[in-house]
Order: C-alpha cells, then structure tokens, then sequence
C-alpha cells in the first residue's frame, strides 16, 4: 500500500510541475558507504545511480523526488558462498538553494524515502521495506543557461527487520549530477 502511495504523491508533483514553473531534472552518480557494519563486509563499497526531479515552489525553494539503485554481488560470511544486494529507494523532500554567483549555487536538502531491500543468497531471499531519512548537501555549476553539473554528499538511514534480525540499509554517498533546468 505504501508503494502506491509514493507513486501517486510522486505522479501529484509531476502533474503540478507542468503547470508551474522552474523544473530540473538531474541523472546522478555516487559511491555509496553502507552505515551497516555487517552489509559492508559482504558487500564492501557499491556504486549507486538515481535520477532526480526538482519542482520549484518558491524562490530558493524547491520540492525533489527520487529514484535510486544499488545492486551489488558479495560472498556470505562464514562460507563465502554468493550473495545478492539489492536496494532502491524512492524519495521525496524539500530542497533550499543557497546562490553562489551568477553560475554557482549550494544546495540543502532533507526528506523521507521508502527503502525496498532484496537480498538472494543460498539461504533464501529477503525482501523488505521502509521508511527512512535522507539529508545532504552540494554545490552546482551552470555549464549554460539549462544544463547544470553539481557535486553532493548525503546520508541515509532506514532500519528493516527480517526474521527478527534487525538491520540498516541506509549510508553515506558522495557523488556527482548532470542536470537539465527547463
């Protein structure tokens, strides 16, 4: 139920951003850093890639959503048998814009996200979902008067419970963004 009703508050903004003025659309890349002790020494370190839609509702201010991926393969513990990650958040927040000069700006973010988790391993799979917390920074640069590269630094958190384990799939990501203003 909870998906569904991400997807229509994330379709109620799409609508709106029509309507309105000041759209940015941004692909992005990290190097993500689980916060779960046991997740990293599975899995290490895993590239994260999302896409980002920000609708502006007021000046320096902004509504985002988003749609992130991790898929990592890693080996169990104490077998070293292959074990399978996958985790997508989808989000959604306020963003403040901070300018810096004509072409440079820093950003402030915070928002929710509901995490789906899969895991598939020679144990079974584990699929699980929540909501968590997203907050983090960053600064972009207007290459023109649309296209936009930006550098940011987030961090999530969200705990799961699976068999009466409890973990966490979120962490810290570094990255970088293109994005397009319309």
């Amino acid at each position: 139920m909870k998906k569904w009703a991400w997807l229509g508050l994330i379709l109620f903004w799409a609508v709106q951003a029509a309507w309105a003025g000041g759209f940015r659309l941004a692909l992005k890349g990290s190097y993500f850093s689980a916060e779960d002790a046991a997740f990293r020494d599975v899995y290490g370190s895993a590239a994260r890639v999302g896409l980002e839609g920000d609708w502006q509702i007021a000046d320096h201010l902004w509504i985002w959503t988003g749609l992130d991926q991790v898929h990592k393969t890693g080996g169990l513990t104490l077998t070293g048998e292959v074990t399978r990650v996958w985790i997508t958040p989808i989000g959604a927040g306020l963003r403040y814009e901070i300018p810096g000069g004509e072409r440079l700006a820093f950003h402030l973010q915070a928002g929710l996200q509901e995490v789906f988790f899969k895991e598939e391993n020679l144990l079974g799979t584990a699929a699980e979902n929540g909501l968590g917390f997203i907050a983090g920074g960053g600064a972009d640069y207007r290459l023109t008067g649309a296209l936009e590269v930006g550098l940011f630094v987030s961090w999530s958190t969200c705990k799961l419970t699976h068999d009466g384990v409890g973990f966490k799939t979120g962490g810290l990501d570094a990255g970088g963004a293109i994005a397009v203003r319309f």
